[in-house]
């Protein structure tokens, strides 16, 4: 890479995490396509990414994590009010995420063997699947309520399979928890606090395998993949709110797939 390639990168990711459309999808496109690397190459990477975007999300949520901190002197399991309620979301939901979203990622995609126009292909048909939950999500937004462990179970195992690039993990999440009939609004305020131990824990586990470098271009990636997304995200998080991005993944996934016949 040159200097520039990583900071694009970065600003990719920066833009595009906020969005229901798939940042590691879209990431993952630029780097099978422009810098030659395999699928499960651009994913690894893809979510190496995310650490910037991590550390924008903790800065952001901060209140809501300083509050979650403070009450677990007095969480109550049984609870699913406030912070009790939230706290027990944000567990469910991570570790379903990590038994389902682990194998998956570790060893399922290093079983997908495409490459070129096939990745692309791949790719383009679950950004279409992206596009189509969220049409049918957008259609069926409640009111706020209070979580159930209902909810925590099924986030928990739609965020664990948007380790496959093209499923945004945004998308998906803030869908299901629409059909549960949520507001828009809790939606993805909770869509994104799910991110932040999930994000975590893959960063870990893929530095303790060894699956992730600290070399010089992606930790500038990085830096720019948190500066652009601790700049974007309130405006681009009330831009998700409002505008129906469900077009844009289907559209993009069928040029995608497109590339099969090219």
């Amino acid at each position: 890479m040159n200097i520039i390639e990583p900071i694009l990168l970065g600003i990719v990711q920066g833009v595009t995490e906020w969005l229901p459309v798939s940042s590691e999808g879209i990431s993952s496109i630029v780097l099978v396509n422009f810098f030659g690397k395999s699928l499960e190459e651009a994913v690894f990477l893809s979510i190496w990414l995310h650490t910037g975007t991590l550390f924008a999300a903790l800065v952001y949520f901060r209140k809501e994590i300083m509050g979650i901190i403070k009450n677990l002197s007095k969480y109550k399991v049984k609870s699913m009010e406030g912070y009790n309620g939230l706290t027990t979301f944000l567990i469910v939901s991570t570790l379903l995420t990590g038994v389902i979203g682990a194998p998956l990622l570790l060893f399922g995609l290093n079983e997908i063997k495409f490459s070129g126009s096939h990745t692309m292909a791949f790719i383009g048909l679950l950004l279409i699947v992206t596009g189509l939950f969220q049409r049918f999500g957008k259609k069926v937004e409640g009111i706020k309520k209070d979580l159930k462990i209902r909810d925590a179970i099924l986030v928990g195992i739609v965020q664990a399979f948007s380790v496959l690039p093209g499923l945004s993990r945004s998308g998906l999440t803030t869908s299901v928890l629409l059909f549960e009939k949520h507001e828009a609004r809790q939606a993805l305020r909770l869509s994104f606090l799910m991110s932040i131990p999930a994000v975590l824990a893959a960063e870990v586990g893929l530095g303790l395998l060894g699956k992730i470098s600290f070399d010089l271009y992606s930790l500038i990636a990085i830096f720019f993949s948190f500066v652009f997304g601790l700049a974007t995200i309130k405006i681009l998080m009330k831009v998700a709110r409002k505008v129906d991005f469900s077009w844009f993944c289907i559209f993009l996934g069928l040029m995608a797939v497109m590339t099969l016949f090219i």
